[in-house]
């Protein structure tokens, strides 16, 4: 049973790293996108990045009080600690969820749409290559044109 809570940290862990920097990620995207009518944007503890550096800040020492839990092997410790880790990478995905719906509103926002889409910045991959500034592979276009092959059909009245 220990060797499965272990392993179990260890991958929520890495899930959570990874998660982590999308997120600081994702915070400054949001935080440096252009609004309409602004001028100077304050820059405070409550701006979209410092926000999520704290909020990063404060979830590894959580996440690790967590772990911690379960290395005494009490019954109350053990399922505190389950539960502690099971909640911080929940809270992880639904910010990761939080800031990839939040930055799509704004993209489509400024395109000038009137419906974003709900997953429109995650379905298409260029969106989320380009929020990375990883090179986009160009993809082949098909033409429009209709095939040679016609068939005409005659309609009698």
């Amino acid at each position: 049973m220990n060797e499965i809570l272990f392993f179990g940290v260890i991958f929520g862990g890495i899930l959570s790293f990874f998660s982590s920097i999308i997120l600081i990620h994702m915070g400054r995207l949001i935080d440096r996108f252009p609004t309409e009518n602004e001028e100077e944007r304050e820059r405070c503890i409550w701006s979209p990045g410092e926000f999520t550096k704290y909020a990063v800040a404060i979830y590894w020492p959580t996440y690790i009080t967590g772990a911690a839990m379960l290395i005494p092997g009490s019954r109350i410790l053990t399922v505190s600690g389950i539960a502690t880790v099971f909640g911080l990478i929940l809270f992880m995905i639904t910010a990761l969820v939080f800031s990839g719906a939040t930055y799509n509103l704004m993209r489509a926002k400024n395109k000038g749409s009137r419906t974003p889409s709900v997953f429109g910045g995650l379905v298409q991959p260029g969106n989320l290559l380009r929020a990375f500034h990883l090179p986009i592979q160009g993809s082949k276009e098909y033409s429009s044109r209709s095939s040679t092959f016609t068939q005409h059909v005659k309609v009698e009245e």
